[in-house]
């Protein structure tokens, strides 16, 4: 997966249109400390659901919550994934199996779209984010 760019706050340097499997991969040896490998890249939403349901297997909804603490951020903002019928899922062949579908809803509305619905209340929550 190449980064294509930083968001919610996160920099490093020389990273951005980097591959960063490969470059997790060759920190990884660098460190020596530990035999691992790398064989998917999700982000927090998704992470949570799979670490939720490595403890129980009926976990199918994985849900960020991050709120603002004196103007400091304590997380990455909103979001949620869950796991979904195949058969439900537009452009994907076949119809059995799961698939996770990951919302990103942290940007919805961002374009415009929604806003003959936003209230004095939806600007406040919009300057007090780095969403």
């Amino acid at each position: 997966g190449i980064l294509l760019n930083w968001t919610k706050g996160f920099k490093a340097s020389d990273c951005e249109g980097q591959d960063v499997v490969s470059l997790l991969r060759e920190a990884i040896t660098r460190r020596q400390a530990v035999e691992l490998n790398v064989v998917a890249i999700v982000n927090d939403t998704v992470g949570t659901m799979m670490s939720c349901g490595y403890e129980d297997p009926r976990c199918e909804i994985g849900l960020i919550v991050a709120s603002t603490l004196s103007g400091l951020s304590a997380g990455t903002g909103t979001n949620a994934c869950y796991m979904e019928e195949l058969r439900n899922v537009a452009g994907v062949p076949g119809d059995s199996g799961r698939m996770c579908i990951n919302m990103e809803w942290g940007a919805f509305g961002d374009d415009g779209s929604l806003a003959m619905l936003s209230t004095r209340f939806d600007a406040s929550v919009d300057q007090a984010s780095i969403n």
